[in-house]
């Protein structure tokens, strides 16, 4: 960890006048959250809160006659915002909670760091930066994201019951920032598992956007694996989850270098899936196409294994694109006997990248240039002509089908104009 902000948001010009004039008067403004507590660990954002004793239409009048254009994004709640070349503002007047429902908060304004910064979830995203460059570190967040250790501000069980979604972010950030100590003793994980039936009562695309974010992980598997032993995977899936099959395809993309994929992660959570299963998981806010892709990986109707021949892979590959294949084989490898190091699956994947999609040589056209009328003759006789393209390993020409095009017609009774 380092001991100063290592990206250059700091040193923007859009955001040093935001600050210079906002903190005109007074140490009025500072930056808080996300942005302090990543630069903090080297990583680079370009999303900047900053929380500031200014009222909104305050931060408004003052930003704007000064030429910088201001958004009302969520001026009821006390934020308006910045869009510049490189970064995003989001100035938020300081607040403090008068109720909550555990979905939404009624606030009111407030000048205080010391409550701002106490209603905050963690300790590690309550770290503000002066513009002088010191830190209001309230919380001993710094030490925390030292330790990598995700704690709640307060009482756990008080801060869960203001915003449910605190549960899954409990879990994010531990994916993220925490480490593979935390025990099922640990009082914040005690407090989830407490309220974990409130999970219910959020909107499936808070919960989707959050449970993807962990999947979206280095190394998800110690958090996902903790959420299964509480009781977590089986609100949101709405059945048991084995996380073998998941542990498995982590050490599969770890060990040969491939390339993350949040649905196949999700997918290997459950692999069996079928149409059925799917309309029930109504936690998740997957689109059409989404659930599509899903059911691909899921239904196990196209038997992927690792001694496919090239012409069998060429034979999958036409009846889906390359991308859901290369998806499909990772799967099944991890849902196989087969090793986490094996050289022909491999193979697999090294051919389904470097092989070309076969395209049929024939249009419809070329039937109605016989004389054909259209209608359902066209597509039964190129289906079948399809079929014999197939079977032949993808070897007969334009000719050759043509050929077959014509005998075929003749044999089902048709004559040529």
């Amino acid at each position: 960890m380092t001991n100063k902000i290592q990206y250059n948001f700091f040193q923007d010009k859009i955001c040093k006048k935001i600050l210079s004039l906002l903190n005109k008067k007074d140490d009025t403004t500072r930056i808080v959250g996300g942005c302090v507590r990543d630069s903090l660990i080297g990583v680079e954002t370009n999303d900047i809160d900053i929380a500031t004793k200014l009222e909104p239409n305050d931060v408004m009048n003052i930003l704007t006659s000064a030429s910088i254009k201001v958004i009302p994004t969520g001026i009821d709640y006390g934020t308006v915002s910045v869009f510049s070349k490189n970064f995003n503002f989001e100035i938020t007047t300081l607040r403090s909670d008068i109720e909550t429902d555990g979905r939404h908060a009624e606030v009111t304004f407030s000048d205080s760091w010391e409550k701002d910064a106490s209603r905050r979830d963690f300790t590690i995203n309550s770290i503000y930066l002066k513009q002088n460059g010191d830190f209001y570190d309230p919380h001993n967040g710094i030490q925390h994201l030292k330790e990598r250790k995700i704690v709640f501000i307060g009482d756990p069980d008080k801060r869960i019951n203001e915003d449910y979604l605190r549960i899954l972010r409990f879990f994010r950030f531990n994916a993220f920032y925490g480490n593979d100590n935390l025990k099922l003793s640990n009082n914040s994980l005690k407090a989830c598992a407490k309220n974990k039936n409130k999970i219910k009562k959020l909107s499936s695309e808070r919960i989707h956007n959050e449970f993807f974010k962990i999947l979206n992980s280095t190394n998800p598997y110690f958090i996902i694996n903790i959420m299964k032993k509480i009781g977590i995977l089986e609100i949101l899936f709405k059945k048991k989850v084995e996380t073998k099959f998941f542990k498995k395809l982590l050490s599969i993309e770890n060990k040969n270098s491939l390339k993350i994929d949040q649905f196949l992660r999700f997918a290997s959570l459950t692999p069996n899936a079928n149409k059925n299963h799917l309309s029930e998981l109504k936690m998740f806010n997957f689109s059409k196409k989404d659930k599509k892709k899903l059911l691909l990986l899921t239904n196990q109707e196209l038997k992927i294994h690792n001694k496919l021949e090239k012409n069998d892979i060429k034979r999958i590959l036409y009846s889906i694109d390359k991308q859901s294949l290369v998806g499909l084989a990772i799967l099944s490898w991890a849902l196989s006997a087969n090793k986490i190091m094996d050289k022909e699956w491999i193979s697999i994947l090294d051919q389904i990248n470097k092989l070309k999609v076969p395209i049929f040589p024939l249009k419809a056209k070329d039937l109605l240039n016989f004389g054909l009328k259209e209608g359902p003759i066209i597509g039964e006789i190129f289906s079948e002509i399809e079929q014999n393209w197939i079977d032949s390993n993808f070897q007969l020409n334009k000719k050759d089908l043509l050929l077959k095009s014509k005998a075929l017609i003749v044999s089902k009774g048709h004559n040529f104009s």
